[in-house]
């Protein structure tokens, strides 16, 4: 990388180089380096909906003109990037669901490799029903391993996307996009460095060959090597935990969602009064610092994996942990005794995001310092549940979204009947409900007044500027 970053290339040289070496390399047609997956998902789209037509190629994004159809239980984050081509994104259960749809209006299929082992809608049929009707299938592999000979290649898939970043540890900010010669070439062709769609979507010629390379390393020993350590550094963590009387330890063996092993560590609140949240803090705020996956996280239980430590890192990891849960705890002082504000009630809720601002409700119920109620947003309401101490209140509640849920986290204070503070922001699935998730998209400020309607119908709600 460091060698390429000091030559001139040309380009669409440097592509029909990669493009020919990823084909002897991963027995697909052609493949390109891509900025990253999700680049690839909307590449790999626009290729489906424009090829290398220039009148269609300058008109995107579509404005819903086209479908991409996925698996109903196979949703990920990662939508927009299909509907950033200006597609509609519509799902399915069953192969023959597709029939349901006008054939002209499918673009593409896109379904989710980590999930297609315990999704209802069958990879074999729904690709001969792809082939059949001249639909391309897109097999978004971003989140496991590279493997070839490739199953979904071979089985039926157009288009296959890996991430360059990950296990193979190669640029963080690349991707693969391998597959038919001809789909893989159109998406280079709605992609950078041309003034097409994808133009936004650059990756430098130092990621590419770096990518490249990466992939190559994997491909030819790197994997096997890396399984390796990775059970050598499980094995070195695993020898710190079962030494210490209390903790149960758990080997969690590669499956279709991740390809390499980890190691769970759990304890009974009895024996050590604290929490995985806390553990994790602490871990996050040590010297080295450690940074846990929040979203495996049980009350007492963490996951750690290997996929980026060395041997040496592992024993650092182990002992660290093993300290973290066994030193003696030291709960924090309990706030004085304060009688609690009355929050029972509607209420208005104006949320100021960094640009724009909009209005949901509040209706609560209280018994003591509990709080209960129902959350309105603009168009979608749920539950939510929290607490107050004194004039202080925490509020944390979850709409329903598409593809992912949307999480609020309230804090505030009571002053003179009004509710001030900061909203924490995110969006999550069920199977990545981790912190970092749930308040990924930052912090709003907002503020509450009681609404003169008691119940739900009677609060407005809506988006404003």
């Amino acid at each position: 990388m460091e060698a390429s970053g000091r030559r001139f290339v040309v380009l669409t040289e440097l592509a029909e180089a990669i493009g020919r070496k990823l084909a002897a390399l991963t027995g697909a047609e052609w493949g390109l380096v891509t900025a990253g997956s999700a680049a690839a998902v909307s590449q790999a789209v626009a290729a489906c909906v424009a090829g290398n037509d220039p009148e269609k190629m300058l008109k995107l994004p579509l404005r819903g003109e086209k479908t991409v159809v996925v698996a109903a239980d196979q949703r990920m984050a990662y939508e927009h990037a299909i509907r950033a081509v200006g597609c509609m994104v519509r799902s399915i259960g069953r192969a023959s669901d597709l029939d349901q749809l006008p054939n002209e209006n499918i673009a593409a299929i896109c379904v989710v490799a980590s999930d297609i082992p315990k999704s209802v809608l069958c990879f074999e049929e729904i690709a001969l029903r792809a082939k059949q009707l001249g639909i391309p299938l897109i097999v978004d592999a971003a989140g496991q391993a590279p493997k070839f000979p490739n199953v979904w290649l071979q089985n039926g898939a157009d288009l296959l996307i890996y991430s360059g970043g990950k296990y193979i540890r190669g640029p963080q900010s690349t991707g693969f996009l391998l597959g038919s010669e001809r789909l893989c070439r159109a998406a280079y062709l709605n992609g950078p460095p041309g003034q097409s769609f994808g133009r936004s979507m650059k990756v430098g010629k130092d990621e590419i060959i770096g990518a490249y390379f990466a992939l190559e390393e994997w491909v030819q020993g790197g994997a096997t090597r890396a399984m390796e350590r990775w059970c050598d550094c499980i094995a070195i963590m695993k020898r710190e935990f079962v030494s210490v009387p209390g903790f149960s330890v758990e080997e969690i063996e590669p499956d279709s969602a991740f390809c390499n092993p980890r190691i769970a560590v759990s304890w009974q609140a009895k024996v050590f009064p604290v929490t995985a949240d806390v553990i994790a803090k602490k871990l996050a705020d040590g010297r080295p610092r450690i940074v846990l996956h929040d979203c495996w996280q049980g009350p007492q239980r963490i996951v750690v994996d290997p996929t980026n430590l060395t041997k040496v890192e592992a024993e650092i990891v182990g002992r660290s942990i093993v300290h973290a849960i066994s030193e003696p705890f030291v709960p924090p002082d309990a706030p004085p005794h304060e009688d609690s504000e009355d929050v029972a009630g509607a209420w208005q809720v104006f949320i100021d995001f960094l640009h724009g601002s909009t209005v949901h409700a509040l209706v609560l119920l209280q018994e003591s310092q509990g709080i209960t109620g129902k959350h309105i947003g603009a168009g979608v309401s749920s539950n939510c549940r929290g607490q107050i101490v004194g004039p202080k209140l925490k509020l944390v509640s979850q709409l329903p979204g598409d593809p992912l849920a949307l999480d609020y986290e309230f804090e505030g204070t009571l002053r003179d009947g009004i509710l001030t503070g900061v909203v924490y922001l995110g969006a999550s699935a069920a199977k990545y409900s981790g912190l970092t998730f749930r308040r990924q998209f930052g912090r709003a400020s907002w503020r509450a007044s009681r609404s003169r309607a008691n119940h739900t119908d009677g609060v407005e709600c809506a988006s404003r500027r």
